[in-house]
């Protein structure tokens, strides 16, 4: 996370904008918000929860000759006895493929037998780490970080495997957790020596049947371009080992909307841009789900005030498909025009079109089965909602981006390449909801957060940019769910902000609280020593700082962990430290900044908040930044 808090004075996330020409009035319901995290730019990685895979009933035989598997992992846990990355086998014990395992701190290539071991200790808990295995004229040897690790041993059957397991093995056991990124897999030896991973997202060279983990969806990128199957519940992320390639903006990332599936949802009055009657339309937009339920509205005209349904239209997920349904003038429930399944954890498009009486429904841009349709859709009584199918019921939880709405076009009539860019309002667009809109958005891509009461930016006091973020100490915070890029964890990390407390300090004011039960990892202030601690949600204190805080002053403040010992940083100075390997789970209600879930507000300004994840920026007295962080870079 990174929050500049740089913006215009008083901005909240709050104001939704329709972006075509109609400009219709949009009201926010429940506390929908918007931000940064959305479907487009590059630099992604897969989240495995230890329960859940991804596999190939069809795949590339790699025969007898030479071959590289390479990939980026992060484990979060290495306390298991094997965890599968990759599974090139069809069946265990056997000399099919490969079989690439994590053995505590050691990576072990496996047929029928262990065949090669990376070195001891070759790799560390909760960071990013290269891996390569290359087999050249039947010998095999593993690379990691780019330095042939362990012996090299001869492999030299024939790969006969036409299947692939990510995240287990052929029995679909040995569960990994943790994030893999842009795992590639080349029908030749890329590498023979000491050689420097890419610090960019691997591409398709010449013989790579194999390149996933690097995309907002799960997608093989080779020119095969296989089917991969979802089992359990993987997510998509933005976090991975290259870093944020691209400064945050509007014209190249664009936004989302985020609905948390109590009661969000965006509407507008029933406008004649709206109604289809029996013209051509299309229903576009790139959609995030973090659960899925009996049923949850994307974007529906359809009454909200108990009157009759009649030609009233809804594109919403039923369980796990996402349909379109509409109702005739009987009213009868026509439809459903199926679009496709959709999972939990990835972005996915969808887009339904009708031209002359059929409905075309597309997934991420291909067709699926057309359905004839002669109803009107013109239902002028009804509210037109976005994150919702009717206000109060069939509510959506997660992402909804780039919704584009056409009266009197059909703009996918065929297969097509979904939007890779943010898309526009172009002929006939009737309503584009880019969610473009938030005052405080996270540059780091990752998080929509949600500003609860006067949150907002000040422009008249800052350390760096344009403005801050302010908190009057009256129940204004900052909100976000807890994601797995946002939990510490056991390894290191970096939570560092600029801060400037106004004169009256509330006892055990939350700065920033990520979690609300178990190990929550917390700073706060106490006012009756006015000093600075790291706790937990319960108040268990990790360390305190010896350092009184000054009131109306810009002071940098960094916790860090490394190596087991938990630092606190004031201006630069270590004002605190101790051994500390606990494993903050951050699980509960999700991350609050300026307050916590129990009330305990500050009254203050924030600037520059970033959130470090698995790797610690100071470890001894340091100068504080003198300019703001910068949005790119590797980590």
């Amino acid at each position: 996370m990174l929050l500049h808090g740089d913006g215009t004075n008083g901005a909240q996330n709050n104001t939704f904008l329709d972006s075509s020409g109609n400009s219709l009035s949009l009201t926010r319901n429940g506390n929908a918000t918007q931000g940064s995290f959305s479907p487009y730019g590059s630099n992604w990685s897969n989240f495995f929860d230890g329960t859940s895979y991804l596999s190939l009933a069809t795949a590339t035989a790699l025969g007898t000759g030479n071959v590289t598997v390479e990939l980026w992992f992060y484990p979060t846990d290495i306390s298991a006895t094997y965890q599968n990355l990759y599974e090139g086998r069809s069946a265990a014990a056997t000399n099919t493929g490969l079989g690439v395992f994590q053995y505590g701190q050691t990576i072990e290539i496996y047929g029928n037998g262990l065949k090669v071991s990376s070195a001891a200790s070759a790799f560390t808990v909760n960071t990013w780490t290269h891996f390569a295995v290359v087999r050249t004229s039947g010998t095999c040897q593993i690379y990691i970080n780019g330095v042939a690790s362990g012996s090299s041993a001869s492999y030299s059957d024939n790969f006969t495997s036409t299947t692939r397991r990510i995240g287990t093995n052929a029995a679909n056991a040995n569960a990994y957790t943790g994030y893999i990124s842009n795992l590639r897999e080349v029908t030749s030896a890329l590498y023979s020596g000491t050689f420097t991973p890419s610090t960019t997202p691997l591409t398709a060279v010449s013989g790579t049947t194999l390149l996933t983990c690097q995309s907002n969806r799960f997608i093989d990128n080779s020119s095969n371009a296989y089917a991969i199957t979802i089992s359990g519940t993987p997510s998509v992320q933005r976090f991975n080992p290259f870093g944020t390639a691209t400064a945050y903006s509007t014209a190249v990332i664009g936004g989302s909307g985020y609905f948390d599936g109590t009661g969000d949802y965006v509407s507008t009055p029933s406008t004649s841009n709206l109604t289809f009657g029996s013209g051509a339309f299309t229903i576009e937009a790139w959609v995030y789900a973090n659960a899925l339920g009996s049923f949850a509205g994307i974007f529906s005209q359809w009454p909200d005030n108990g009157a009759t349904a009649n030609n009233s239209y809804t594109l919403e997920s039923v369980g796990s498909i996402m349909y379109f349904y509409w109702v005739d003038s009987s009213p009868a429930l026509y439809g459903p025009a199926n679009l496709g399944s959709i999972e939990t954890g990835v972005w996915t498009h969808f887009a339904i079109c009708r031209s002359g009486s059929t409905l075309y429904p597309f997934k991420n841009g291909v067709l699926g089965t057309t359905t004839s349709i002669t109803q009107t859709l013109n239902s002028p009584s009804s509210n037109v909602n976005i994150g919702g199918a009717v206000a109060g019921s069939g509510m959506w939880n997660g992402y909804i981006s780039n919704l584009r709405v056409l009266k009197g076009t059909a703009l996918y009539t065929s297969n097509f390449t979904p939007p890779t860019a943010p898309v526009i309002a172009i002929t006939n667009t009737s309503l584009l909801t880019d969610f473009t809109n938030a005052g405080i958005f996270d540059n780091a891509m990752m998080n929509d957060l949600e500003t609860v009461g006067n949150a907002q930016i000040s422009t008249s006091v800052y350390k760096y940019g344009t403005g801050s973020m302010y908190f009057d100490g009256t129940g204004d915070y900052l909100f976000t769910r807890t994601t797995p890029d946002l939990v510490l964890g056991t390894g290191d990390f970096t939570v560092e902000f600029w801060i400037n407390l106004a004169a009256n300090l509330v006892s055990f004011a939350k700065i920033i609280q990520m979690g609300t039960t178990g190990d929550a990892f917390t700073i706060e202030t106490q006012s009756t020593t006015n000093v600075l601690t790291v706790t937990n949600f319960t108040s268990t204190v990790y360390i305190a700082s010896s350092t009184a805080l000054t009131n109306n002053t810009w002071i940098h403040v960094a916790a860090t962990r490394a190596s087991g010992t938990l630092r606190l940083f004031q201006d630069g100075t270590s004002v605190a430290s101790a051994a500390n390997t606990v494993n903050f789970t951050n699980s509960g209600n999700g991350i609050y900044i300026g307050s916590s879930s129990l009330g305990t507000a500050m009254n203050g300004y924030i600037d520059d908040l970033r959130i470090t994840k698995g790797y610690a920026r100071y470890t001894a007295n340091f100068t504080p930044p003198t300019a703001a962080f910068p949005n790119t870079g590797p980590v």
